[in-house]
């Protein structure tokens, strides 16, 4: 704990990063003082960091092709490149010579490395003894992609990093390359820090982050005073179900823990909570799922957490902030009960649906356990009510009397939604971290507006006209797609 009291002076440091930093007092070029020139290029992976000019930073980076370069737009920093500043890596002869016949490689030679892709500018030797451009590549240390007029390559000490990688933890080539693929995008990083949720500035600072304000939170999921029309409470009851809340909670029994602020709920609260109920055994269950249960909770001797029960919307699969906690033995009523309505605190809506594997058993006597939960967690009937369903992959495992109430297919304002869902504090960070970056990942994959998807149809026909393609019907493909949803909206 002795880090807790620095959280806030480590945060300001990486915010005195995000800025020029030392640079903040320099007008010029700290290299070559040339009048007039400012220092506005900085590289992330050389020392120092200091803001250089165009020419001082081409000048350092010649063999250094593969550095990342930020530009100082005179209130943030922006991605550049060094190709952009007019960088060129002449290969086939020694380092800072230039051949007098070179040839130039395609304009988007792609050469992956360990800090990220990277696009170059690349010029083969094209003297009489050059020789083959993949062997020119080689014997810079860049493996070819292929031997026929390479286009792309990967860095002898990339391929060596994810032969390491791959033995020591068995990362798939996918899984590396995606990680690569994420140091090049930013936007792709994950946002759950304070800093990058907006609270670094914030004069409250670190201490005044509210519980749950760093996760990722769901577009597209119903939000009074965010998504939601202002007159949305007056919408005819017919309607109401467009501004219904669907959440889906379950646990994963795989995140174990041998020693014991975003998703996870307050661990000094949810740890008092639950000493209330220490002798409360798993939540009792029906059909098909005793041997799950068995088979879930089996092992668990020594173990200070078995997994964790997690909230997710159940349209969009995005976790709820505080709404993940760990679990000691199975699912019980108390670790479920807390974890569910941790993650409902404070909402407005009028009706919420609670997707739950075995909601027929959480259900039982759960208006005698709600009253057991924290004052903040409590639902106002008046203003909110809660029904459930069984996801439709576990319906089926259930016995079918007395379950109907249960099915999807029978309730209405639900589309066709099947309900699924997607020890330390070293532990909760990672996981912290892991389902802000699922977060993020979803909400930039989420569902193309049709205007979008039009637009790019078009685009596609034009190049394909372009190419010299001709249409064999009087209607273009784009048009026959759009009419179709048309008819299909008109339905």
């Amino acid at each position: 704990m002795d880090w807790v009291p620095c959280c806030q002076e480590y945060l300001d440091s990486l915010l005195f990063l995000e800025g020029r930093g030392e640079a903040l007092v320099v007008t010029g070029c700290p290299l070559c003082w040339e009048p007039g020139v400012s220092g506005v290029y900085r590289c992330n992976d050389c020392l120092g960091g200091a803001l250089l000019c165009c020419k001082c930073t081409l000048a350092i980076h010649e063999n250094l092709p593969l550095h990342n370069i930020q530009v100082w737009t005179g209130q943030m920093f922006e991605h550049a490149s060094l190709r952009g500043l007019g960088l060129t890596v002449q290969l086939g002869h020694l380092a800072y010579q230039k051949c007098p016949v070179p040839v130039y490689a395609s304009s988007s030679f792609i050469v992956i490395h360990m800090n990220g892709v990277h696009s170059v500018r690349v010029t083969f030797c094209g003297c009489s003894n050059a020789p083959h451009h993949c062997v020119q590549l080689l014997r810079r240390r860049w493996f070819p992609s292929t031997v026929l007029q390479p286009k792309s390559c990967a860095t002898f000490e990339v391929l060596h990093q994810y032969q390491l990688l791959s033995l020591s933890s068995k990362i798939s080539i996918h899984h590396f390359y995606d990680m690569l693929e994420c140091l090049t995008d930013n936007t792709r990083i994950s946002p759950s820090t304070g800093m990058q949720a907006g609270h670094g500035n914030d004069p409250s600072g670190v201490l005044g982050t509210a519980s749950g304000e760093l996760a990722v939170i769901c577009p597209a999921c119903p939000e009074p005073g965010v998504n939601l029309p202002e007159e949305w409470m007056n919408t005819p009851e017919e309607e109401r179900f467009l501004y219904d809340g669907i959440y889906a909670i379950d646990a994963n029994f795989r995140l174990k823990n041998r020693t014991r602020w975003a998703y996870f709920v307050d661990d000094q609260a949810y740890s008092t909570y639950l000493l209330k109920h220490t002798s409360q055994k798993d939540i009792s269950s029906c059909a098909g799922f005793a041997a799950l249960d068995h088979a879930n909770t089996k092992k668990s001797d020594g173990l200070q957490v078995t997994g964790v029960g997690a909230v997710v919307c159940a349209c969009h699969g995005l976790l709820r902030p505080n709404g993940i906690g760990d679990l000691q033995k199975g699912e019980r009523f108390c670790n479920m009960d807390y974890i569910m309505f941790s993650s409902l605190q404070g909402t407005k809506l009028g009706h919420i649906t609670i997707s739950y594997d075995i909601f027929c058993q959480w259900i039982t006597k759960l208006h005698c356990r709600l009253p057991l939960l924290p004052p903040e967690f409590q639902i106002d009937p008046n203003v909110t009510t809660l029904r459930g369903v069984i996801p439709k992959f576990h319906f089926g495992a259930h016995k079918p009397e007395g379950h109907a109430q249960f099915s999807l297919n029978w309730m209405l304002g639900v589309g066709r939604t099947d309900g699924e869902e997607m020890g330390s504090g070293c532990r909760h960070d990672t996981l912290d971290d892991i389902w802000s970056d699922l977060n993020y990942r979803k909400i930039m994959t989420l569902d193309k507006s049709q205007a979008q998807i039009h637009l790019e149809l078009i685009e596609m026909e034009r190049d394909s006209l372009y190419h010299g393609s001709v249409s064999l019907h009087d209607v273009s493909a784009s048009a026959f797609v759009i009419m179709g949803l048309d008819i299909e909206d008109t339905q």
